[in-house]
Order: C-alpha cells, then structure tokens, then sequence
C-alpha cells in the first residue's frame, strides 16, 4: 500500500509527543490528559482520511468510550475512578487503532483479542521501523517497478533520458530544495533577537518568560533535557507504530466467523465436565442453604452462633466475589472444552451451567446483603461502594452468560466483557462515589443523632477523600437542618481541605480539573465562617480545633501543643 502523504503520519506523532511533554512536565493531572488522548487519536486519523482510506462506521463507534472516560478524567477526581477512566480510555484507543479498517471490534472472540493484541504489542517494537523502510522503497522504486499510470511512467522514463545530466546534478545537491528555508531562518533570527531583546526590556512579565525559557538550555539541565528528549521520542515511536498497525495491518486481520472452528477443540468429555459442574453445585447448594438459615430468616440465628450482624457481615464479602469470578472463569473453560456430541449431553451440560449461575447469583446476593449489614454499622467506605457497584454488574455479566449458553453464542464472551468494562465504568463515573458516601455516611449520622444514638460520623474519613466530597459537604454544612455537632464536625472537615487548597494552589492551564476548581470555589465562598474551626500545621499533618477539641485533620486526636 503506497502512501502519499506518509510524513504526515510521523509528524503528527512527533507533535503529540512534544505535546506530551509540554502538557504534563510538572504538571497534576487535570485536562492535559484528555488533550493528549484528543492528539494522539486525530494525529492517526488526520493523515488517514487525507490518504482517502475507507474506514468502517462500526470502527467510529469506539470512539464514543474514547470520549466519554477521557473527558470524565478531569471530571472526576476519586482516585479509583480517575484509573478506571484512564486505562478504560487506553484500552479504548489501542482497540480502535487495532480495528480501524476491519471495523469488527464487535465480532472478535477472547482468542481475537488476545492475538490482535500480542500483534499490536510487538508491532510498538518494529513498526516505526517498518514505516520508515516503506517510505525508503516508497521513495526508491525498483527499476522494473511500474507506475499505476502506464503513459505516465513512459513520459516521465523519455524525460528521465532527455535530461540524465540535470537528473545527476539533483541527485549531487539533495539538500538544494531546503536551501532557501535555511537562508531565511539564518537571516530571520538575528531580526528576532533584536525585536526580543527590545520587547522584554518594556515588559517585564515578558522578559521573565524569556528569561524561563533561556534557562532550559543551561548545562547544569543537560540531564533533564536528555530525558524529556528521549521519551518524548519513545512515545513519538510508538504513536507512529500504532498508526502503521493501523492503517496497514489492521485490514489484513479479520476476525472469526461463527461457522469457523473454535479456538480451543473440545477434548474433555461430557460425563468428566458434567460431574464437575455438579460437585461445584452441592457445594454452592450447601452454601446457599446455610446462607438462607443465617441471613435471609432473620438475625436470630447468627446471634445464637455467637455473632453480631456486624461481626458476621465483616467477614467475606470479597472472597464471594471471588468465588463468583472463579466460578464464571470455570464454566466459560469448560463451555469451550467439552465435548457434546449428542443433544442429551449438550442439554444436561447448559442444565447443570444453569444451575450453577442461578447458585452464584444466589452468593452474590448474600455478598450484597453482608455488605448493607456493614454499611448499616459502620458506614460506606470507596472499597464498599465499589464492591457494591461490581456486584450488580457481575449478576449482569452472569446473566449475560446464561444467555450465551442457551443460544449456543459462548464465543461472544468477549463482547459481553467488552460491555461489562463499559458500563461498569460509566456507572462509577455517573454515580460519584466520593459524593454517595458524603451523602451516604452523613445522612446516617444525621438519622442516628435523631434517633438519640452516637452520631458516629468519621469526620477523618470524609477529609479523605477527593475533591469530589466537598460540594455534598459544603450542602450538608449549609443546611440548616443539620444537627449542630455534626455540622461543626463538616466545618471541621471543611477547614482543613480549605487549608490545603491554601497551601497548593497554583495550576496551570493544562492541569485544570472541573472537580477541584469547583471544590475551591465553594471553599472560598466559606472561607470567613472556617474561622470557627482554627487550622493549624506542624512538620507532620494539619490540625484542627472544633469546639475547644484539638485533632488531627486524618481524624486522630491529636494536641498540637506537644
């Protein structure tokens, strides 16, 4: 495949990588990162539509998680979130560079993806070189190559013998064409020198601009410069070897038919298969019968083993989860490696897988209510609000393989994953997990001060968490429902994330972050009544003092005067 406008391709790269460097050297995380992501995909896609290559509608599609988790990451800032957003967008990218001009993304099994992958990984390593010989041949055709224009090639072969001298004198200047810009440039900055020198002496903001910019080039930042030069060449590599894989190697990789042979021959008989399938149900079936006697009758039965609800509920949760995951992993294994040569068999293997995810959904079920039982005594944490959120999209993901084991599709794993990932993501992104436990944890505060029970608010906890927190907080502090003690406890919380504001405000523009520029504006807007809460700094942690109390910011007590 010839290419007539190939330089752009690792231009465009090179702009992106500089563009990296330029959008996070010493710089938070904020809207740096969806700019580069922005670059990186148009810096690929630029060069292709100039070069008129047809590209799938299903391929664009992709694009649409693309956007959505690359602009949440300066929209959210809980720290869980923010990876999710981040690696869910990198994903993203990677399999739209890896199916640009297939478009079947939608189509590819696990084997698929994990071959299209492995390509991908090792063409990051070669394909820049690769792009770059091609641009060689390209440009150095063989003699017996022959033009897409047959007339073209021959009046341009009678010009070529016409005029062998002035060919020969081209090829001994080479550098002729590039002459002119060099004499400009040479010409232009001595002008430049003389304007800048005048322009900062009147300025002095200007001259300080100049003066930072002059100052990279001094010996004693050699070290930093080497390195900022060497990975901004890494990703520039890089980023023009996923171009290549995708304008050129993608349309050569197409995925599995549904009538093609699956990726693993089944091997394992149907009796071997079936009796593991159903010694994992009696145990799931003993499980779920004590579960039922312990947790769905009431909490009598727990109390008389000796436990509290809390005490019972403390103890895993997690590792159901697991047990569900491992449980889905087996059945997807053993799906694909039995053999069900007769109707009979086929029948009592789906049965039994039936069962099985009708069992796990059960676990899960428990999981969930050992969880609410925690949250009821000791409030939400981000690891119990997750847990919650992946939970409800793992019985999703269950039924979804139910499905695909009655229509016969279970090669279509991939695609329900694919959607697992997409909408567990989205789902923490719209539900804010920073702001539901704020919500969360306060409201039951509020209802245990009204029920004349210890209010129980882990104010150490609150100060914790994101930028995210603070406009429930602020909600909460403003509302004049709000018990006194616990509002003073927010205050608290509040005063001590102002302080810190305080402390670390200067970003740039490439750091801006919707989250936290909300978050001080709201602090700023109730900065004179954090007067009642006196913050104050030692070399260890901030202070704060609520109502003649002294503790530490993080929620330990704490007296500053030690």
């Amino acid at each position: 495949m010839k290419l007539k406008n190939k330089h752009l391709f690792w231009i465009f790269a090179l702009l992106a990588a500089i563009s990296f460097d330029i959008l996070f050297w010493e710089r938070p995380f904020g809207i740096n990162f969806f700019i580069f992501i922005l670059l990186a995909a148009f810096g690929g896609l630029i060069p292709t539509w100039l070069e008129k290559i047809s590209i799938p509608k299903t391929s664009y599609l992709l694009l649409v998680p693309l956007g959505f988790f690359s602009v949440m990451t300066f929209i959210r800032a809980e720290p869980f979130t923010t990876a999710v957003n981040v690696l869910v967008t990198l994903s993203a990218l990677a399999f739209f560079l890896m199916t640009l001009r297939n478009g079947a993304w939608f189509r590819y099994n696990l084997r698929d993806i994990f071959v299209s992958g492995i390509q991908f990984l090792l063409n990051n390593v070669i394909g820049g070189i690769v792009f770059f010989n091609k641009i060689k041949k390209d440009e150095s055709p063989q003699a017996g190559e022959v033009d897409n224009d047959d007339d073209n090639a021959d009046i341009e072969g009678k010009q070529q013998q016409s005029s062998h001298g002035e060919n020969l004198g081209k090829k001994e200047k080479p550098l002729k064409g590039i002459a002119p810009y060099l004499r400009g440039l040479l010409l232009a900055l001595p002008v430049l020198g003389i304007l800048t020198f005048f322009l900062a002496q009147a300025d002095p903001i200007f001259n300080d601009r100049i003066q930072n910019s002059l100052a990279w080039f001094r010996i004693e930042n050699l070290g930093e410069i080497v390195f900022r030069l060497v990975y901004i060449l890494v990703i520039a590599y890089v980023l023009l070897s996923s171009y290549y894989f995708a304008v050129v190697e993608s349309k050569k990789f197409q995925a599995d038919d549904d009538n093609e042979k699956p990726a693993i021959s089944p091997f394992l008989g149907s009796i071997e298969s079936s009796m593991v399938l159903g010694a994992v149900n009696l145990l799931f079936l003993l499980f779920v019968i004590l579960q039922f006697n312990y947790l769905f009758s009431g909490g009598k039965n727990i109390r008389l083993e000796g436990y509290t609800y809390a005490e019972y509920a403390r103890r895993g949760f997690f590792e159901l989860i697991a047990v569900a995951v491992i449980s889905l992993f087996l059945f997807y294994i053993l799906s694909m490696i039995t053999k069900r040569e007769q109707k009979d068999q086929g029948r009592l293997f789906s049965a039994l897988g039936l069962i099985l995810v009708g069992l796990v959904a059960i676990i899960l079920t428990s999981a969930y209510i050992r969880l609410n039982l925690y949250e009821a005594a000791y409030g939400f944490t981000r690891l119990r609000t997750l847990a919650h959120v992946f939970m409800i999209w793992i019985a999703l993901l269950l039924a979804g393989v139910a499905i695909l084991e009655i229509t016969r599709t279970m090669k279509r794993l991939a695609f329900i994953l694919i959607l697992f990932v997409i909408g567990f993501g989205l789902t923490i992104n719209l539900l804010n997990t920073d702001q539901f436990i704020v919500n969360q944890n306060i409201s039951r505060a509020i209802n245990n001060h009204n029920d004349n029970a210890e209010s129980d608010l882990d104010s150490g906890y609150l100060y914790s968490l994101s930028a995210d927190a603070v406009p429930p907080l602020v909600e909460f502090y403003s509302d004049e429902n709000t018990p006194d003690d616990i509002r003073d406890e927010i205050g608290g919380v509040l005063a001590c994330k102002f302080a810190e504001m305080d402390a670390s405000q200067d970003e740039s523009w490439a750091s801006y972050h919707y989250s936290r520029s909300q978050a001080n504006t709201l602090l700023e807007k109730q900065s004179e009544n954090f007067e009642a809460y006196p913050v104050s700094y030692d070399m260890y942690t901030w202070f704060v003092e609520v109502n003649g109390e002294f503790k530490s910011c993080s929620g330990y007590e704490a007296d500053p005067y030690d």
